[in-house]
Parts: C-alpha cells; sequence; structure tokens
C-alpha cells in the first residue's frame, strides 16, 4: 500500500484473482478442501459441501438442457431458501448471467426489470404466481421454469446429466445483474462480471480473516448485493458454514447466534436486537465477527452493541454499483468509519470547493477505482459516462472524508436519496404515488434520522382548495401502491412547500423542520 498524503489511498491490484477462464462458481470450488463439511444449514435441511457441488451441477445441467449457453441472461424470481441459492450457484457455474428479481415486487416493477434485461428463461415457484405475471405484456419471457424450493438437492428435477463445467468464460463476462436506485429516481440496471464477484468476495475473506470455521448467521434477504453476495460468498469460499434463515426476527437471530461465529445486519436489525434481553455477550458467546453496513449507523446505536456484546461493530461501505470498496477488520477498526480500502482499491476525496483532491480531513465527494473494470449501467450509457471520471475512478455520490490513516468517514449523501433499513428509496418515486392521490396538488418527500433504520420516510402534502386530506387517509392510499418501506412514516398536510427562486423545493428545510418528527 502507498499513500500519498493527499486524500487517497492507493492500493496494488492483487497479484491473483483466480484463474481467469473459471466461472465465479468454480472459483469458489478451488477453495473446498472438506466435502463433508457443512456449507448450508436452514435449521431443517444441511447441504454438504459435496452435496452443493453435486446440487449445483444438477442445475446447471438443467438449465444447460434448456439450450442456454454462456452469457444468456435468466431471471431468477424465487424467495429464499436453499434451493434459491442452489439455482442461482448453478447458474452462474454454467455461465449465465442471473437477474435476481423479488417474487414480492409489485407487478409495475416485475415487468420493468424483466424488459430491460430481456432474460430469455424465468425461473420461479409456481405458487407464487410468478407466472401470471411473465407469460404476456412487455415483460413476457419467452421460457418459464418452475422450481420446487423443497427440493434443495434438485430443484428443477434435473433429467440431463450433461458436464455442467465444460464452458470456459473470461473474467469480464457478465455473471449477474443487481438493480440500483440511481440519481433520476428510476432504479438501473448493473451487470458483475465474474472476476468482479470473485476479487470481491477473496478480498473481504482476507479482510475479516474468514476461515472453515466460521458460521455465518444469515438473516438479510437475497434479492440485493448484501444478503446476495457480501455475506454468504466469503464464508463459502472459505469452506465454512451459511446458517440461512427466511427473514431477520429478533428472538431467531437471538436463538441462532450462541451457534455461530459470524453476524452480519443493516442498523435496523441491530436497532431490533437491543430490544431484545437476550441479546448479550452470554448469547453470543462465539460471535467474533459483527458487521454492519447498507446505511449509516446511528453512534449511540453502535456503541449500546459493542457494549452488550463486547465486541466492536466493524462497518464496510459498497453500494450495488461497485459491490464493497472499504471496510474495517478485527485487526484495524476505527469506530465511527467504514474502513480503510479493500486490496485493489483506490480511494479519494473530491473537493468540494476546488474539485482537486483533497487532503486528509476535509470533507469532499468520494470517489473510488476497482480491481477490475468497474460494471456500466445496462441501459443508460449516459449515466454511466457521468458517473466515472476520465481516470476511471467511480463518482458514488456520496460526501466523505479521510483520516490520516486512510479510514473513511461518510457524512451524507449528496443527492436525496433515502437509505431505510439498508433499502435505497428515491423520493420521486414515493412523490408519484403520493400526488396520484385524489386532492393532492402539491408534495415533497425526504428522509430524516430514525434511531434504528437509518433514515425514516416522511412526506410533506398540500391537498387542493376545498378538500380535506387526513395524514390517515394518504397513508391508507398508498397501501398496495408502494412496498411497505417505501410509505411515509409521517404525511404532513401544510399549506405550501417552501422552494427557492427557481421553483426548487427545499428538501433540507423540510428535513430541519420535522427532524424530530414533529411539528
Amino acid at each position: 500500500m502507498t499513500d500519498s498524503g493527499t486524500g487517497s489511498t492507493q492500493y496494488d491490484r492483487p497479484e491473483h484473482l483466480g484463474d481467469e477462464t473459471l466461472t465465479f462458481y468454480q472459483r469458489l470450488k478451488a477453495g473446498w478442501a472438506n466435502a463433508d463439511a457443512i456449507a448450508f444449514d436452514d435449521g431443517v435441511v444441511t447441504l454438504t459441501y459435496g452435496e452443493l457441488d453435486a446440487a449445483t451441477g444438477r442445475a446447471a445441467s438443467a438449465l444447460l438442457a434448456q439450450g442456454l449457453e454462456p452469457g444468456d441472461r435468466i431471471c431468477l424470481a424465487m424467495q429464499k431458501s436453499l434451493a434459491q441459492i442452489v439455482v442461482l450457484l448453478g447458474a452462474l457455474r454454467a455461465g449465465l448471467v442471473v437477474l435476481p428479481l423479488n417474487p414480492d415486487s409489485p407487478a409495475e416493477v416485475v415487468a420493468d426489470q424483466i424488459s430491460r434485461t430481456a432474460p430469455v428463461l424465468l425461473i420461479g415457484e409456481r405458487e407464487d404466481g410468478w407466472r401470471s405475471r411473465t407469460e404476456s405484456g412487455p415483460a413476457a419471457v419467452p421460457r418459464c421454469l418452475d422450481a420446487d424450493p423443497a427440493r434443495p438437492h434438485d430443484p428443477l428435477h434435473a433429467t440431463d446429466h450433461t458436464d455442467p463445467d465444460r464452458f470456459s468464460v473470461d473474467d469480464e463476462a457478465g455473471a449477474i445483474i443487481l438493480f440500483t436506485s440511481g440519481s433520476t429516481g428510476r432504479p438501473k440496471a448493473v451487470i458483475h462480471s465474474h472476476g468482479a464477484l470473485f476479487a470481491n468476495t477473496d478480498a473481504l475473506r482476507i479482510i475479516w480473516d474468514i476461515g472453515a470455521s466460521d458460521r455465518l448467521l444469515h438473516v438479510l434477504p437475497t434479492t440485493h448485493a448484501h444478503g446476495l453476495i457480501v455475506a454468504p460468498m466469503p464464508i463459502l469460499l472459505a469452506g465454512g458454514t451459511v446458517v440461512l434463515r427466511p427473514r431477520f426476527d429478533p428472538g431467531d437471530a437471538v436463538a441462532w447466534l450462541p451457534r455461530v461465529t459470524c453476524f452480519m445486519g443493516v442498523p435496523f436489525y441491530y436497532g431490533q436486537l437491543l430490544q431484545h434481553p437476550q441479546f448479550t455477550a452470554g448469547a453470543a458467546r462465539q460471535l467474533r465477527l459483527a458487521i454492519c453496513g447498507s446505511a449509516p449507523i446511528l453512534p449511540e446505536v453502535r456503541e449500546q452493541v459493542e457494549d452488550r456484546l463486547g465486541l466492536p461493530l466493524l462497518e464496510r461501505y459498497g453500494m450495488t454499483e461497485t459491490l464493497i470498496m472499504t471496510a474495517n477488520s478485527p485487526a484495524r477498526n476505527r469506530a465511527g468509519s467504514v474502513g480503510l480500502p479493500l486490496p485493489g482499491w483506490s480511494l479519494r476525496i473530491r473537493s468540494l470547493v476546488t474539485h482537486e483532491t483533497a487532503p486528509p480531513q476535509e470533507i469532499g465527494d468520494v470517489e473510488a477505482r476497482g480491481p477490475l473494470a468497474l460494471p456500466s449501467y445496462l441501459d443508460d450509457w449516459a449515466e454511466t459516462a457521468r458517473k466515472t471520471a476520465p481516470d476511471d475512478f467511480f463518482r458514488t455520490g456520496d460526501v466523505g472524508w479521510v483520516d490520516t490513516d486512510g479510514f473513511l468517514h461518510i457524512t451524507g449523501r449528496a443527492d436525496d436519496l433515502i437509505i431505510y433499513a439498508g433499502l435505497n428509496i428515491q423520493p420521486s418515486e414515493v412523490e408519484a404515488a403520493l400526488v396520484a392521490i385524489n386532492g393532492v396538488v402539491d408534495v415533497c418527500v425526504f428522509g430524516v434520522p430514525h434511531p434504528h433504520a437509518g433514515q425514516a420516510v416522511m412526506a410533506a402534502v398540500v391537498s387542493a382548495a376545498g378538500t380535506t386530506l387526513t395524514p390517515a387517509a394518504i397513508r391508507a392510499e398508498l397501501i398496495g401502491k408502494l412496498p411497505a418501506t417505501k410509505i411515509p412514516k409521517r404525511v404532513y398536510v401544510v399549506s405550501t412547500l417552501p422552494r427557492n427562486t427557481m421553483g426548487k423545493l427545499r428538501r433540507d428545510l423540510l428535513r430541519k423542520a420535522f427532524e424530530h418528527g414533529t411539528l
């Protein structure tokens, strides 16, 4: 590592990112030393590494039997389960590009994501009603395939047992498509390569010193980068065990904590766990890694978690476009920071005043460059160009500073993105649903600090003359039109909204006025 002392921490590119002709799955498998070790445990079914390899081989064979070839895109619309993970890994093993789709998403979200990514096959669970949403219209997929979540050893009912590893892929070949909220308010699709997935996974394994004896309590959703890649893949690379729970529940998490060594969550999870009396160092007696990410955590919450567990809460920093860029580790941790750049990553702060590289301690725009080419937005080349500097540094959209030891501190977002419980929420999406309500003539959505979830969604609404709208009625109108996480926690009916001379809404004034949730 070299440090120029100008706020830019430089790391040399890792010498070995794995065989550049292997799929991400094949690189994971290369680290498995014990076929009888438990790879997954969901509390009912376990899969050893030998069984996982056989199951992913069957899944890959079933997909290749559909006439698919490396580079073909498929959509995976399954609930979180061992079967879902087996299909995902099987598809990656076959060199396919996977779009993980949340089957609970509104129909318009499903249609938008499918129409923009054009998968040739959709895999889902018939009882979830996914097929009816994808057989016609702009979201039509040429072929659909049923998956059985009760059969993790063979979820696709494989009948053809071709060689699942007969194809090779280029290091830059696409592996997975993830959607993220963009600056325009419309989620954008990002393709990550096999090489990028492995580079990030291997770096996290090293930074967090993950080994075969580690057991991760996995309670995150598997439709986002955090739960799909960041949490489980370093464990699998090291030959450890992923304890896969269907969702986060404080009581369930506390019951499993005595049997694991690692836990990864978002600030909301830790806030909920603090309310549970059994969330103690005694219950987490084997825990050695408590990691937090996807949203900023309030200092007082972090301190309470650390006091309760008796070990540091390690924050890390990343985004859908880049995966993880910086992380604290057991060996090098600075409370309040999001850590040091991962091996292969370069970090710099661009001064808000001079627009030059800022020295340590100065706040500016956070920019980063990874060990491999950063992914592009699939359907928005203009946005790709806007977010990428001429020297290939990625403009994250976050504001922060680097201390003299190279630790990054994030102070906020450069835009108005709201991060609630690790989920990115664009105000414009919520505003569109609000203005569609009869009687609403003007609206502004903004975020305020939340003690456990990072930020809470709030809304100020102006009603038409002669119309009587109540906050409760407005919130009720949004049920079924927006996910529950995006429905404003509070709605304020006001006479007018603050704007500048150009007519632009002053969200900052609303945040200040309602930061404590009161008028």
